[in-house]
């Protein structure tokens, strides 16, 4: 991310600053948002990409039984 921003963006301190400080903050700001966002977004999808794969087995796919992953509470019986 950026390191331009001020580290304290208390009230008392951005009193301090010129309009101009101010809006390059603000501009700055903003551009980690839009970058944050991209992120946030990237991560989703890749979320949403593995649930679709973790539901994937041989049944519904074309995977061999070998890569299948069993759960403990689907091989455990019940006693």
């Amino acid at each position: 991310m950026n390191q331009n921003l001020p580290q304290d963006l208390d009230r008392e301190s951005l009193s301090q600053l010129s309009k101009e400080e101010l809006v390059e903050i603000i501009i700055e700001q903003n551009k980690v948002i839009r970058e944050l966002q991209k992120i946030i977004l990237e991560l989703q999808q890749e979320i949403e990409r593995l649930k679709v794969s973790r539901d994937l087995d041989s049944s519904n796919s074309s995977k061999p039984p070998s890569g299948d992953i069993h759960k403990k509470s689907e091989t455990k019986k019940a006693p």
